[in-house]
C-alpha cells in the first residue's frame, strides 16, 4: 500500500528535513561570507582603480610641474648667457645645455618608463649643479594651489 508508511518511516523523513534545515543553517554563515567576499573584493577593486588614477595623476602632474620649471629655467638662461657670451660663461652654457638635453630626452608620454625616477634624479642633479654655477638659491615647491619656483 501506498499510502501506509510505517512508524520508522516517518521518523525518518522528519530527520531528514530537520538535517537539512540544521545545513542550511550552518552553511548559511559560509555561504553569506563568501558571497560577502567577492562583493567587497569587487567593490574594492573598483574603487582601487579609481584611487590609483587619481593618485598618478597627482604625481604625474607634479612631475610636470617639476620638470616645465627646470626647462623655463634652462631656456631662460640659455637667452641670458647666449647675449653676453663670454670665455667664464662657456662652463655654464654647457651645463645649460646639457640640461636641455635631457629635458628633451625626458620620456614624457611613457608612463611606464622603467627609468623615470632614475632620469629625474640626473635631472635634477643637473639642475643643482647649473644653480650652483649661476649662484642662484632655487626654492621649487609644488602645492595643491600652483608650482612656485622662486630664486
Amino acid at each position: 500500500m501506498a499510502g501506509v508508511r510505517e512508524p520508522g518511516e516517518n521518523r525518518a523523513a522528519a530527520m531528514a528535513v530537520e538535517q537539512d534545515m540544521f545545513d542550511a543553517v550552518v552553511m548559511a554563515d559560509e555561504r553569506f561570507h563568501g558571497e560577502g567576499y567577492q562583493e567587497g573584493y569587487e567593490e574594492g577593486s573598483s574603487l582601487g582603480i579609481v584611487e590609483g588614477r587619481q593618485y598618478g595623476t597627482l604625481q604625474g602632474a607634479k612631475i610636470g610641474s617639476e620638470i616645465g620649471c627646470y626647462r623655463g629655467f634652462a631656456l631662460a638662461w640659455k637667452c641670458l648667457l647666449h647675449s653676453g657670451a663670454c670665455e667664464k660663461d662657456s662652463r655654464k652654457m654647457k651645463v645649460v645645455e646639457a640640461l636641455i638635453t635631457l629635458l628633451q630626452h625626458f620620456p614624457y608620454d611613457d608612463p611606464t618608463y622603467e627609468r623615470l625616477h632614475e632620469d629625474l634624479d640626473i635631472i635634477r642633479g643637473k639642475f643643482r649643479q647649473l644653480c650652483s654655477l649661476l649662484n642662484v638659491q632655487p626654492d621649487f615647491r609644488v602645492t595643491t594651489g600652483a608650482s612656485r619656483l622662486a630664486f
